[in-house]
């Protein structure tokens, strides 16, 4: 069974947080959500969630196949100034069988890693011109190699059922979007 660890901080956006984690549990991937301190936190619309983990308590902090960050500030901000977070993203980065997915103005934690250095990216469109390197692509998802990226809370369904079809198959993604109605 594939694996994700959803990343998570204090003002992170709800929908897209949510939205990925129930629909990449939907498509029978594992996924386990890691907040950068323990306990229950509010979003950025102040909807209040709580992670599985924290980031400090992870198992196995390389036994995911994808690493997944929402956007949404400042939830965006803490990820980008965490040496863990980091760490963790140069890490899947530089594994050719690892993944890292950002949406929204996550892209800010993956330009601040030097990240997007010759890649294809996107990310919301009031945060692009933050983002110093790498080429914008004004796409609702842009896969390029093993960073996949999303524009935002609109987006965000498109991009939790292309991290299924990416980790599992074309198939279960099919299957998972017919389930819940979606017509995107």
């Amino acid at each position: 069974m594939k694996k994700a660890c959803v990343l998570l901080a204090p003002g992170c956006e709800e929908m897209e947080a949510v939205i990925t984690i129930d629909v990449l549990r939907r498509g029978g991937v594992e996924t386990v959500t890691a907040g950068l301190n323990p306990g229950v936190f509010s979003a950025s619309r102040n909807v209040k969630l709580a992670s599985d983990v924290s980031l400090d308590d992870l198992e196995d902090p390389d036994g995911f196949d994808v690493l997944v960050m929402p956007g949404g500030m400042p939830g965006t901000e803490a990820l980008r100034d965490d040496e863990r977070v980091g760490k963790l993203l140069k890490r899947y980065a530089a594994d050719s069988n690892k993944r890292v997915a950002s949406i929204c103005a996550a892209a800010l934690v993956l330009d601040a890693n030097g990240l997007l250095e010759g890649r294809r990216f996107t990310c919301y469109p009031g945060v692009k011109d933050k983002v110093g390197s790498g080429t914008y692509v004004n796409e609702p998802v842009v896969i390029d190699g093993n960073l996949i990226t999303s524009q935002g809370p609109g987006t965000a369904m498109a991009f939790a059922l292309t991290l299924v079809e990416l980790l599992t198959d074309r198939p279960n993604r099919d299957s998972v979007a017919e389930k819940m109605l979606y017509a995107g």
